[in-house]
């Protein structure tokens, strides 16, 4: 899977997913959906989960990021919803009960896509990169370090 972040800026966090779909987020309601991700990953690398639900707070709508391991696979739907990004977690089950329409979907290599998520985050580890992601988004996510570990031993 292809994931690139397009765009950091002033409390806002943009990513393209496969040149198909691009996921904005805003800090407003402090939904830190990037360190969200990374820690998903992390989990379903693990084999602590199965499935998560994330939300990827717009303003003032929101989209909804499923991510489910099938064995060595992930299923990553992007969802709509019809709710306000104020009227939703961040994170978890329940934002199940919120999605309308299935936006986007793609089966890939759970492995894979991890390695691409993290060596995009990787640009904003250290120097100027890092210097924009903590003035323009905050602390840099310190499940990053965690899944850099899980890749190595994989």
């Amino acid at each position: 899977m292809l994931f690139k972040i397009i765009n950091i800026s002033y409390g806002w966090f943009e990513v393209d997913i496969n040149r198909q779909f691009i996921l904005t987020n805003s800090h407003y309601l402090s939904c830190d959906a990037p360190a969200l991700l990374l820690e998903a990953l992390c989990n379903l690398l693990e084999n602590k989960i199965n499935e998560e639900w994330l939300c990827w707070q717009d303003e003032p709508g929101a989209n909804i990021l499923k991510l489910e391991k099938d064995e060595e696979q992930l299923i990553v739907e992007i969802h709509e919803t019809e709710r306000e990004s104020f009227d939703l977690a961040h994170s978890g089950i329940t934002l199940s009960e919120h999605t309308a329409k299935c936006l986007y979907s793609t089966k890939e290599n759970l492995k894979e896509i991890a390695e691409s998520i993290y060596m995009e985050f990787e640009l904003y580890e250290y120097g100027i990169g890092r210097k924009r992601y903590d003035k323009n988004w905050g602390e840099f996510p310190k499940s990053y370090y965690r899944l850099r570990k899980l890749l190595r031993e994989k």
